[in-house]
């Protein structure tokens, strides 16, 4: 269990009552007991904070009894600073925010005994001040661990070990993840319900893929929604969807624990296509980019097709020296008849021409080699043609080691350099040039 180092500062910043001129100890009988933070946003609970004290309305005290009770506020490790006054009025507390920032709401990644909802309920009657947050330092997160260690426990679960992390959304921390590291908690089989034959090896494939991997719910969850979706739209069933997984209980594994899991699947009509659409960009027509389409009208409107396509019309652009050239799909879904209508559109750019060829990563009689072989002048279009001739003369060259052809693109001169490099030749590091793959 982890516990954070803190630093308790008790200051007594008044006394109401004048001190006796003998010194004995002081007693004060305030009439209430006042909490305050700090911090404006921190809640403040009066009563769990008398009961870890062990302070009480209207009962008389003394200097060391208030300094213990403070003590033990303190001892949560949630505050760094605890002041106070004291007269015949009240007693109160200034409360200061242990340092570690913000608290984070909890997650729990793979206490599947519990519901998280329960799980936050048990953990807040046993853990002092836990109200479903925590700080990323401070005791309380030691205490969190604790209390889900002597859970498992009772589970019949012992000696297990409790990992509090941060999670993150980029350099932001937007919560802390709860999750037990030991024993592990992998996940077992998946059961699909609900799908068409056609979808069932695909679905058998992503059991295969995430079982025995470490359990995460949220992780879990998130992979099952994502590539079911991605596996029903690229076999054309456009509005699949499905249920939350329903868990089994957790069974031992020798000395771990798999989770099984039923996903009910929902396929829905399977989309077919309707009628397809190309706006094309000079130098192509129109009828240059259908002769290249890999789709037709009546096929199934799968989204993986529509990738496909869409990039083989994209390389007759590329083919032709317009190696920056984009295309878009964009699939119109109609409900009603369970067709889609599918358009593309192309940004070819600008044509790209030979600047020079790099063969300073060769060895010497490399080098020599293909200057002998190579007769192409710059200012060439670097097409189709020129690459597969480049490519045919690499292949003449006389070495046992694989070369590299990539290509370094001045986007404002719309020249290639093109970069020839000895793969796995030793001393020579084919991740050093800023080049790109070779279309």
């Amino acid at each position: 269990m982890r516990r954070a180092a803190h630093h308790l500062v008790i200051t007594v910043l008044a006394f109401g009552c004048a001190l006796p001129g003998k010194l004995i100890a002081q007693t004060y009988n305030p009439k209430s007991i006042v909490f305050q933070s700090a911090d404006s946003a921190q809640h403040i609970d009066s009563a769990e904070l008398l009961r870890i004290s062990g302070l009480q309305q209207g009962v008389p005290l003394t200097k060391a009894e208030i300094e213990s009770a403070l003590q033990k506020l303190g001892d949560t490790g949630l505050f760094s600073n605890l002041s106070y006054t004291v007269n015949d009025t009240a007693l109160t507390v200034r409360l200061t925010p242990a340092g570690g920032g913000q608290a984070l709401p909890v997650r729990f990644a793979n206490f599947v005994w519990w519901q998280p909802d329960e799980l936050l309920k048990i953990l807040e009657a046993r853990v002092p001040l836990f109200t479903g947050t925590l700080p990323l330092q401070g005791n309380q997160t030691g205490d969190v661990e604790d209390a889900l260690v002597t859970l498992l426990a009772e589970k019949g679960i012992p000696d297990a070990r409790i990992t509090a992390m941060p999670s993150s959304a980029g350099a932001t921390a937007t919560g802390v993840v709860l999750s037990i590291t030991s024993p592990e908690i992998l996940i077992g089989q998946t059961q699909f319900n609900g799908s068409v034959p056609a979808i069932d090896a695909k679905l058998n494939t992503l059991n295969r893929e995430i079982v025995d991997r470490d359990f995460d719910l949220q992780d879990y969850t998130n992979t099952i929604r994502n590539s079911v979706q991605e596996i029903f739209e690229d076999a054309g069933y456009l509005d699949a969807s499905n249920d939350p997984p329903i868990f089994a209980a957790p069974r031992k594994d020798l000395g771990r624990y798999a989770i099984d899991a039923q996903v009910n699947i929902h396929p829905g009509a399977l989309y077919r296509v309707g009628a397809i659409t190309v706006h094309a960009e000079p130098p192509l027509a129109e009828r240059d980019l259908r002769a290249a389409l890999t789709i037709k009208t009546g096929d199934p409107a799968s989204a993986s097709d529509l990738r496909v396509a869409a990039g083989e019309m994209a390389r007759l652009y590329t083919d032709r020296g317009y190696l920056l050239a984009k295309s878009d799909a964009i699939t119109d879904k109609i409900p009603s008849n369970h067709t889609v209508n599918d358009s593309f559109t192309f940004s070819p750019g600008s044509q790209y021409r030979l600047q020079s060829i790099d063969t300073s990563a060769l060895p010497t009689d490399l080098q020599q080699e293909f200057v002998g072989i190579w007769h192409v002048d710059p200012g060439a279009v670097v097409d189709k043609a020129l690459r597969a001739k480049l490519r045919d003369t690499v292949r003449q060259l006389h070495t046992h080691y694989g070369i590299l052809v990539g290509m370094r693109l001045d986007p404002s001169a719309h020249t290639v350099v093109l970069v020839l490099q000895v793969h796995n030749l030793p001393g020579v590091d084919p991740g050093a040039t800023d080049q790109q793959p070779l279309p």
